[in-house]
């Protein structure tokens, strides 16, 4: 009789843990908290990460019968072979860092695939079976670890901890944290590695005088003169750098490939992204900054490019502290704010900094921002939210501003 595996979430994970439980030869079945009111018999669950551990009624009843259950990342990670497994979490920077491990290594001549939280499930690449992949690179969000007991990647790199998630958590950031921290349960002393702009445990990959150097030598120069300037995609890079080496021989990389691949690599969108000059006004789109502590990076990451900054934020909370955002009122010009959260947002602000407020409305937002900014100023999209509130996720929000601002 074949095993039954109950896969709790429809979503892309979902299906996607679906269809490789079916090659591994399970009586699979999908479920949703709207479908059903009490789980089927199982010999195995696997939960997908969009499943809310304390509003999913199945996730409990999973739980408190005792049930044997896994996420979809571990699920599909346990299948994965040989293949050297590198990890990247931490609250921001996760995207950059591994789209850029995965593109060092692909330079470097080892065929490497990124997926995870960055979109494409750990289970469907797992299913593929492609016998020429020879590393993958996985971006790992909190929710992932939530259910990652067995999980052993080759190596881990944890870049930062800042308040972000901490309604799905009763603890708050403190089991936040923790949660983060269990990447390295599994991974070998040596193999875990540090953002080096958030911990004082430093790796052999350092950013010093304008120069990536790892173990004494010199990989890169002149960062800035590349997409590395900022100190928030140095901390990415020298992580990048980290799981790089953690599977090439010191001896056996090629330097100048590797140098030439870190100025060519591309940064992906929704990230301090430049949208268009508008009579004067630079517009830049930064919707993937869901958290207060990507907004301060945004903010330091453009400040002094001659005017002021107008901050649009706003989307819906996710029990975070947005006290950090005070900070940057002497780079700001005002602050537009708008979706579920944005008045609770500027309560933060004191009242010496002009707020303005577009309620649901992203246009207004947006032109409510434009006729703010002064000639040199920057009108910056960095929300420090999540968007459901108002949209299908942060692509849609920042694909959204950018159609209204160049139709100003």
């Amino acid at each position: 009789m074949k095993k039954k595996l109950v896969i709790l979430g429809g979503g892309v994970s979902g299906r996607a843990a679906f269809d490789l439980g079916r090659k591994l030869g399970y009586d699979a079945i999908i479920i949703n908290d709207n479908d059903a009111s009490l789980l089927p018999e199982s010999d195995l669950i696997v939960a997908s990460p969009g499943v809310h551990p304390l509003k999913s009624h199945l996730y409990r009843q999973a739980v408190k019968e005792g049930r044997a259950m896994t996420g979809e990342m571990a699920f599909g990670a346990a299948q994965l072979g040989d293949i050297p497994i590198l990890t990247v979490t931490g609250t921001n920077g996760k995207t950059t860092t591994t789209e850029l491990t995965c593109h060092l290594l692909n330079a470097l001549g080892v065929k490497t695939v990124a997926c995870g939280n960055i979109g494409l499930p750990v289970s469907a690449v797992a299913n593929a079976a492609d016998s020429s992949v020879e590393a993958v690179v996985i971006e790992v969000s909190s929710f992932q670890l939530e259910l990652a007991e067995n999980f052993a990647p080759t190596a881990a790199v944890l870049l930062n901890l800042k308040s972000d998630h901490e309604e799905r958590y009763p603890g708050g950031f403190e089991e936040y944290a923790a949660v983060k921290k269990s990447i390295f349960k599994n991974v070998p002393t040596e193999r875990r590695f540090y953002g080096i702009n958030s911990f004082s445990i430093k790796g052999r990959a350092v950013v010093s005088e304008n120069t990536l150097v790892y173990d004494g030598m010199i990989l890169v120069d002149k960062l800035d003169e590349t997409g590395f300037a900022a100190p928030h995609n140095q901390e990415n890079l020298a992580a990048a750098t980290q799981l790089v080496m953690s599977i090439i021989p010191q001896n056996e990389l090629d330097i100048p490939r590797f140098a030439q691949a870190v100025r060519s690599f591309k940064f992906g969108r929704h990230r301090i992204e430049f949208v268009a000059q508008k009579n004067g006004v630079k517009f830049y789109n930064d919707s993937k900054a869901t958290n207060p502590s990507a907004v301060t990076s945004a903010v330091n990451a453009l400040k002094g490019q001659g005017g002021k900054i107008v901050l649009m934020l706003g989307g819906s909370d996710k029990g975070m502290d947005f006290s950090e955002l005070r900070l940057l009122e002497n780079e700001l010009r005002c602050a537009v704010l708008f979706g579920a959260s944005g008045e609770n947002i500027g309560k933060v602000f004191s009242d010496d900094l002009k707020k303005y407020s577009a309620g649901m409305d992203l246009k207004k937002a947006v032109e409510l921002a434009f006729n703010a900014a002064e000639q040199g100023d920057i009108v910056l999209l960095s929300p420090a939210c999540a968007s459901f509130d108002m949209f299908k996720g942060y692509d849609d929000r920042g694909n959204q501003f950018c159609e209204l601002v160049n139709s100003l």
